[in-house]
């Protein structure tokens, strides 16, 4: 894996910064707190989420940044961008404090979301946790001690071993001798279970001559079925001929029961209708003549209705002529009674103007045309009056007409007369008429009740020669009951034959089955038993390679934990002998992987602070170097951050000038540092700078640290 850029926004002093990685040995300096660390820390989480900060997740937000829009929405302003390149493909990661997205090339849409999942698939991308991360490729800050957060000689074996891909020899296994305790499980099975062979042939041979015995009989009653089936056949022809005739005996028999019952039932109803058609017409006769004498009743009912609809037409014409008589009448009530009223308001109004012009003096001034009255008040006085008493002459003028017109007039009193004497007439004509349309229907209820009498003596005529008939093909017929019954106790008897032969096949046809069956099923157990012989053996033979795995991947591992220790210690000790210029030659590792410097031979318990720097800082390269080495590729990146803290000058260009030689197996590497002298030994550098006016980190390029002016990159 190589880093190509990071892009930090509001993420603690960086408010918005970028750089860009290139290949081969990249220092970044600044002093300290400008934020150098941040960017180790922004890589981390940016890799393995909010596991790789220091302190709190809230405490990352810079402190200009702005707030979620919404309360109690997610912080989507503090982010980190970072794009790396593992095996020939780029992934782009952006984490915020509140999710986080994978996308891969250029793509638009991310392949993974979420701030799990994407820790998740990044682990499986590089191949390693945030632990493993950080105690080999990635030194923090304060954190070079070798292997810090394992305790214990097994743990830390375990963890190089996870390191190194050989936990999955373990896995391996446990997975053999899973395997190999199912399959003893199995035999075991097997074994309780197992029966002898010619037990079960012997069983086999017996139920085969049973099942040829049943055969046999089974054999005989099918052939007595099918003679009785033969026998039966027969009958059944003869059965069906007999019980032809006797259906054709029987249906003309019931023909005439029904024919009879029919000309009884008809019979009775002709008297009914005789009795019924004489009591009609004597009352048709005892209604009719009184109102019609010998006239035709249809005759009578259409004068009758001519009459109706002329004495109708007059009264709807009086009814008319009477109701605006009423209209008019009441119109001129209504009419004098408005004129009154009119003048007994304009009265009012004419009292009150002569009340006002007797309360007035010569001085005084009309109240109409507001002129001087001076010797005109009394004839203005005398006209009011004048006026006041036409109008009460006018009133009572009114009042007598009114009076006189309280009576309805004398021709709307003649037409209600003459209304209600033709609405008198209408109702007698119109009761008339009723009682001609009763005797009417009554007429047509006489014609009907001929009409069936008529119908009912030909249907009796019909059911007579119908009788006569039946009675004769009866006669004709050969039908006799005694030999019908004989036929049928026959053809019965064959049947019932039949019926025990066929049960008697079904029986021996169910043990032929159930036999079949057993047979079926012991040779079944017979060939069961051979495959499982036959997989006992293979299980064996499996077990004995199952063993034989289990020894080699044992003793391969005895191997492997004999060949790690003293390889590591073979690296650590030639990048020792590099760093400290020859003086200590060798390292030994305890069974916890415990680092001792060797000098001279001996075992050197106490080194300065210095010197146990860089023996945990050759352990980890040694470290990094064998994962490289067991992945058959060179790692791309090694980051050291802070590690020239404790060393002096010489130790520092030692330890530059080992990076120099780490190219050769690491492409990238990164130093982070806040010593100014350690720029002439990288190829790239990134300056980091404090801006104390405005609070935050700025990135200087190489290009502006070593060109005419300094440019700060905020992006």
């Amino acid at each position: 894996m190589k880093l190509r850029s990071i892009s930090l926004t509001y993420f603690r002093q960086h408010l918005s910064s970028r750089v860009i990685f290139e290949d081969g040995l990249t220092g970044i300096i600044g002093t300290n707190g400008s934020g150098k660390t941040t960017l180790v820390e922004a890589i981390g989480f940016a890799l393995f989420g909010s596991r790789a900060l220091r302190g709190r997740v809230e405490d990352v937000r810079s402190r200009g940044a702005p707030r979620a829009s919404k309360r109690g929405g997610k912080d989507t302003n503090t982010s980190v961008e970072l794009v790396v390149e593992h095996e020939a493909m780029t992934f782009r990661i952006v984490r915020t404090l509140s999710n986080a997205s994978l996308y891969v090339g250029g793509e638009s849409k991310p392949i993974v979301e979420g701030t799990r999942e994407v820790t998740s698939k990044v682990s499986a991308i590089i191949g390693m946790s945030y632990e493993e991360f950080v105690a080999t490729y990635c030194t923090e800050q304060k954190g070079l001690e070798f292997l810090s957060g394992q305790k214990g000689a097994t743990e830390r074996e375990k963890f190089v071993m996870r390191m190194m891909g050989y936990d999955r020899l373990e896995e391996l296994q446990g997975i053999v001798r899973g395997d190999r305790k199912e399959k003893r499980a199995i035999l075991q099975g097997y074994d309780v279970s197992a029966g002898c062979r010619e037990e079960l042939v012997v069983q086999l041979h017996h139920e085969q001559s049973l099942l040829q015995s049943v055969t046999a009989k089974h054999d005989e009653a099918k052939q007595t079925l099918e003679k009785a089936e033969s026998d039966f056949a027969i009958r059944h022809e003869r059965m069906s001929s007999v019980e032809d005739a006797r259906t054709l005996f029987i249906k003309e028999r019931e023909h005439i029961r029904t024919v009879e019952v029919r000309l009884e039932e008809r019979r009775k109803r002709v008297a009914m209708l005789d009795e019924a058609l004489k009591q009609e017409q004597v009352e048709l006769l005892h209604v009719q003549t009184p109102l019609i004498g010998d006239r035709e009743i249809g005759e009578c009912i259409e004068e009758l209705q001519g009459e109706i609809t002329t004495v109708r037409a007059l009264v709807d014409d009086l009814r008319g002529t009477a109701r605006q008589l009423e209209l008019d009448w009441r119109e001129t009530v209504s009419g004098i009674r408005a004129r009154k009223e009119a003048l007994l308001e304009q009265r009012e109004q004419v009292v009150a103007r002569t009340q006002r012009v007797d309360e007035l003096d010569i001085d005084g001034v009309c109240p109409t045309c507001l002129q001087p009255l001076e010797e005109d008040l009394e004839a203005v006085q005398k006209h009011w009056e004048d006026e006041a008493n036409e109008i009460t002459a006018r009133i009572e003028c009114l009042e007598a007409s009114l009076r006189s017109e309280q009576e309805p007039p004398e021709a709307f009193s003649d037409a209600n007369r003459q209304l209600k004497e033709k609405l008198s007439s209408l109702e007698c004509l119109e009761q008339r008429r009723a009682e001609l349309e009763r005797c009417h229907t009554r007429e047509q209820k006489i014609q009907a009740l001929i009409a069936e009498q008529e119908e009912i003596r030909r249907d009796i005529q019909f059911a007579n020669e119908s009788l006569v008939q039946a009675t004769d093909r009866l006669k004709k017929s050969n039908f006799r009951e005694d030999e019908y019954a004989t036929e049928k106790g026959a053809h019965d008897a064959a049947q019932r034959l039949v019926e025990v032969a066929r049960l008697q096949r079904v029986r021996f046809e169910g043990e032929v089955n159930t036999q079949a069956a057993l047979v079926a099923r012991s040779k079944a157990d017979v060939d069961k038993f051979d495959e499982r012989e036959a997989l006992v053996a293979s299980i064996r033979h499996e077990l004995r390679v199952i063993d034989e795995i289990d020894l080699i991947v044992t003793d391969f591992r005895k191997w492997v934990n004999t060949t790690v220790r003293p390889r590591m210690a073979e690296l650590a000790s030639e990048y020792l002998s590099d760093l400290t210029d020859g003086r200590y030659t060798a390292v030994e590792l305890a069974d916890d992987f415990t680092p001792t410097v060797i000098e001279d031979g001996e075992a050197k318990s106490v080194i300065s602070g210095g010197e146990e720097d860089i023996l945990n800082l050759c352990m980890r390269i040694a470290l990094s170097h064998m994962l490289a080495e067991r992945a058959g590729q060179r790692f791309s990146l090694l980051m050291l951050d802070e590690v020239f803290g404790s060393l002096d000058e010489g130790r520092r260009s030692n330890v530059l000038a080992l990076l120099e030689k780490l190219r050769q197996r690491f492409e990238q590497i990164i130093i982070i540092t806040h010593l100014d002298d350690v720029k002439d030994g990288v190829q790239h550098l990134v300056q980091v700078e404090y801006d104390e006016a405005n609070g935050c980190a700025v990135i200087v390029s190489d290009e502006a640290i070593y060109g005419d002016e300094e440019v700060a990159i905020n992006l």
